[in-house]
Order: structure tokens, then sequence, then C-alpha cells
């Protein structure tokens, strides 16, 4: 199978989700007291529709159905912004969804996936077990499934993201991005390098869900036997070949941080920002404050805010209280 997209795919892309999705900003950052650089910029796809990244694959997808397709239906596995973004544009486009979570999803993600109108489903303790029920259900009633990142129109509907990026800052040196299956740092790398390869491409993930590395290090994919992170959408125990062998071509680094650390970066992110984002979202935050990596000698290095779906009210005792419980606040 030849895992690579090329500029083109990309290109269409753009063009068939502009419709439904957002141009997000970017936010320079103030002048502070701390050690990131001033010529950091910050990529709010939290500001994206629905709060993710995620609606950019969803709709690639969604939009090259057949009538056949679109009136059955689709049907998917989330860990939570997957999820919402296919009710969305489910919605929007007048078909039906099915969307599995684990049995752990809280009533906040519940809730997101709820208001568009898609049927709840609930299986599993991790995203795996809701991915298998998921496609088991689909191969039975004859519906579409659409994978987070293991497809190719995902992963093209992701890379608009690396383009529109370009677009916005042509100059940029470097940017960091999380992973959590792959589908956005595998796109947006490929997208990127296929217009400015000297880009230099940063990878983020937690230290207890790090299938990413440890399949790059390795050289093929490896399972974890169990995650262990808040970041709980950045945490399947698998990646996949395309996002694997992408990831292994475009991708020049990938460092790891833990749970300690995202909160920090959530933190400091409402109180330097003003922005509210969940753990993955913040993870590349995380990355910059710790020491893990050093982006200064970079022209305008950008640090993608990929999420922003968390709950206010109890956004930094709840996940306090769940990383203690997990053991994986450091």
């Amino acid at each position: 199978m030849n895992f690579d997209i090329s500029l083109e795919t990309f290109q269409q892309a753009r063009a068939r989700i502009a419709p439904y999705t957002r141009h997000t900003p970017i936010l320079p950052l103030p002048p502070l007291k701390d050690d990131l650089p001033s010529s950091l910029r910050l990529k709010l796809e939290n500001l994206q529709v629905t709060g993710s990244f995620k609606p950019r694959g969803v709709f690639n997808t969604l939009l090259q159905l057949t009538p056949e397709q679109r009136e059955r239906g689709v049907i998917a596995a989330s860990g939570g912004n997957h999820g919402v973004a296919l009710a969305y544009a489910a919605n929007r486009l007048g078909m039906p969804a099915i969307v599995y979570l684990p049995a752990t999803a809280s009533e906040d993600r519940v809730a997101r996936v709820k208001v568009w109108g898609a049927q709840v489903i609930q299986h599993g303790g991790v995203w795996d077990e809701a991915h298998t029920k998921a496609v088991e259900h689909a191969n039975a009633a004859g519906l579409t499934y659409v994978h987070p990142f293991d497809a190719g129109a995902t992963l093209a509907g992701q890379g608009t993201l690396g383009l529109e990026l370009l677009d916005d800052l042509p100059d940029m040196g470097c940017v960091l991005i999380a992973i959590g299956g792959g589908g956005l740092i595998a796109g947006m790398a490929c997208a990127i390098k296929r217009l400015k390869p000297d880009v230099h491409i940063i990878g983020v993930e937690p230290v207890g869900a790090a299938s990413m590395k440890l399949s790059a290090d390795a050289g093929h994919l490896v399972e974890l036997s169990e995650t262990r992170t808040i970041a709980d959408t950045l945490a399947p125990r698998a990646v996949s070949e395309w996002t694997l062998n992408l990831t292994q071509r475009y991708v020049d680094e990938i460092v790891l941080v833990n749970d300690a650390q995202m909160i920090d970066a959530m933190r400091w992110l409402w109180l330097e920002c003003n922005q509210l984002v969940e753990p993955s979202g913040a993870a590349v935050i995380a990355a910059l404050r710790a020491g893990l990596v050093d982006v200064s000698s970079y022209r305008y290095p950008v640090a993608l805010i990929c999420g922003g779906n968390a709950a206010a009210d109890t956004v930094w005792e709840t996940y306090e209280t769940s990383a203690r419980a997990k053991g994986s606040l450091e």
C-alpha cells in the first residue's frame, strides 16, 4: 500500500471542506515574563467548529460519500472530539450518525455529541474497545465507519491545516503538533513538507500513551497493553500503518510530556492567553514550558492548540483528581 498523499489531494480537500469549517486565527504571544520565545505563534484550532481540528477530516470524508451511503448513515468510535465532529457534520449534511464512546467518557462529552442528534452508545473502558464494537456494528448494519485517523480522506482533511498555516505564516520555521492516533501530525506533516520541506516538525505525545514514539523507535507498530494519561483524546493503544509511515517520513522528532506538565500548560494558556483548552490542546505548550524542545532558533515557531473541549467549571480540579487516581501526576 502506498502510504502517501499528493499536494493536489490536500488542495482538493481544502476546497471541499471550506464551506463547513473555519479558518482559525494565529495568536502572537504578548510580552511575557516567561522563557517562551517572543517569536512563538499559537495556531488556535481550538476555535474550530466543535472545538477541535476533527471536523476537517470528518467533512472531507462525509462529503465524498455516495447518496446510498449518506442515506444509510455513518458511525464512529471516539474519545470525544471525533465523535462531536461526526455528529455535527452529519447533522449539517442531513444524515444519521451513531457514535461509540468509552463507558468512561464524561457526561460533558456525551452531551456534546447528543446535542447534534447523534445516537450515543457507550462501550469499553478505552477508545480501542469502543472502536472494535463500532466496526462490528458498522459491518452488521451496512453503515460507513469513519475512522479518526486510519483513512486517507481523514488524513487529507487534517492536512488542510498545514496548508492554512503556510498561507498565513509562509516564513514558519517550526511547528509543534500533539499526537494521538497520529492523523493530525501525519496529515499536516505530509502537506507542509510538500510545500516547504525545511519546516521542522515536532510531535508531542503523553508519557503514558507513547504509542507513536515507541512504534517509530521500533520501526514497526507497537500496541500498548494500557494507557495512563489524563489526555484521553491522545491515548489510543496503537497508531496505524498510515500514520506511522507518514510520521517516520515527515516528522523530525517526538517528545513526551507528563500529566503534571499538561495541567501546568492548561493553566498557562488560560492565565496568559485567555484560552481554555483540554489536555491534548495544551500538550505542545507543556513541551515548551518543560524545556523539552528549544525552538528559539527557528523563525516563527508555531504551537498548534488542537482542541478546547474542556468543562470550564471543574477543569483543573477534575484533571488533577483523575491524574492522582491513575498515578500519572508526577
